[in-house]
């Protein structure tokens, strides 16, 4: 072989080492290029746990608050119906002021946390926050009367208004004796 052959040979396993580390290259390319887009997706993938996990937690004490909130309503319906029922005479003591401070103070703590009564009397009734009990002579499709206070806590309903809803007004005959 002469010299001339073997620096062609020796041009030709260049080129094949070139070649095969051109492949080797872009194979490490790839597996590079398949190593970051899957430690991005994990990077997304955590982030979106950890909100889900926020938003999981602030609905855990949102509910517990809820649940809260809606065993202490029966304590206020007791308060307003204990002052609807008061004798005349102690309507105006000492002690009625009172026991109505105390409730009102319950009622603006829960009201400070998200608790808001839903409009009933001289509403349209809307099955959505009322709930009907009866129906009367009124204004047909109007709360006539509100026998149970709704309430709403942080605009998720926590119970319906039981309302008297208007059935209209009928008219009556009169007849003539003749």
């Amino acid at each position: 072989m002469s010299e001339s052959d073997e620096v062609v040979e020796e041009e030709i396993q260049q080129l094949d080492d070139i070649e095969a580390l051109q492949t080797a290259l872009a194979e490490e390319k790839e597996r590079a290029e398949n190593y970051l887009g899957s430690w991005q997706r994990c990077q997304a993938d955590l982030a979106n746990f950890k909100k889900r996990a926020e938003q999981d937690k602030a609905e855990i004490i949102q509910f517990a608050s809820s649940a809260l909130v809606q065993s202490l309503l029966p304590v206020l319906d007791d308060f307003e119906r204990a002052f609807g029922s008061a004798p005349a005479e102690l309507a105006e003591s000492n002690w009625t002021e009172g026991v109505r401070l105390i409730y009102n103070k319950l009622k603006a703590i829960l009201e400070a946390q998200g608790l808001t009564e839903i409009e009933a009397k001289g509403e349209p009734f809307d099955p959505r926050l009322h709930e009907a009990v009866m129906q009367q002579e009124g204004e047909e499709g109007l709360v006539i009367e509100e026998t149970q206070k709704g309430y709403r806590f942080k605009d998720k309903m926590l119970r319906p208004s039981l309302v008297v809803v208007g059935r209209g007004i009928t008219k009556r005959r009169s007849r003539a004796r003749d």
